[in-house]
């Protein structure tokens, strides 16, 4: 059953949208209800004309392109953190699950289109077992992953790992020989810089 909606129900949904990291729970007939909503101000406005009902009915449709904007940047944050798969969606609406498809197909296509020039590139490395020169300040351990070494230039506490293995913490001036990923990670968080 579609819900009752009035102009208070609509500035407290556009609130609690705001406030809301996730989607507000709305029912899936919610835009139906929004129509019916906004037929039935309409006849009343153009009935009275009153300028109290023309102000509500503008008001009224300002929050609901409001709510409606803050709800489609929700879907399409929801979709990029996805990576384009399609996760489980039960705060939308119909209309909005659709929405949320489009995006999904949208990002898996950009994600396709990606990989598949990487993949061209990938074929022209060079091959396993070839001498290859690491920058300076990189190494290999003798499981072949790379490894940096860094000096800490900010308090760092200890964290979880990648392999979720417990980092840290770190002191400045304090050097350690890390995965590149991690090393390349602190050095992007000017946490952390080369050792050369």
């Amino acid at each position: 059953m579609a819900e009752e909606l009035t102009y208070k129900r609509l500035r407290d949904l556009a609130r609690e949208e705001k406030t809301k990291p996730g989607l507000v729970n709305l029912q899936p007939e919610f835009y139906s209800s929004i129509e019916a909503f906004l037929s039935s101000q309409f006849s009343e406005m153009e009935s009275g004309r009153s300028v109290l009902q023309m102000r509500e009915f503008e008001n009224s449709v300002a929050v609901i392109k409001e709510i409606s904007s803050i709800r489609q940047q929700k879907i399409l944050f929801k979709a990029i953190r996805s990576g384009g798969r399609h996760e489980k969606a039960e705060d939308m609406t119909r209309e909005e699950h659709e929405l949320y498809d489009r995006f999904c197909a949208v990002l898996e296509d950009s994600r396709g289109s990606l990989e598949a020039m990487l993949a061209r590139y990938q074929s022209r490395k060079a091959p396993a077992g070839a001498s290859q020169t690491k920058p300076m300040g990189e190494a290999t351990t003798q499981s072949g992953n790379s490894i940096k070494k860094v000096r800490f230039v900010k308090d760092v506490p200890a964290y979880k790992g990648p392999n979720n293995e417990t980092l840290g913490p770190f002191r400045p001036g304090e050097e350690s020989a890390l995965s590149l990923q991690e090393a390349d990670w602190l050095i992007k968080g000017k946490l952390a810089e080369m050792v050369e």
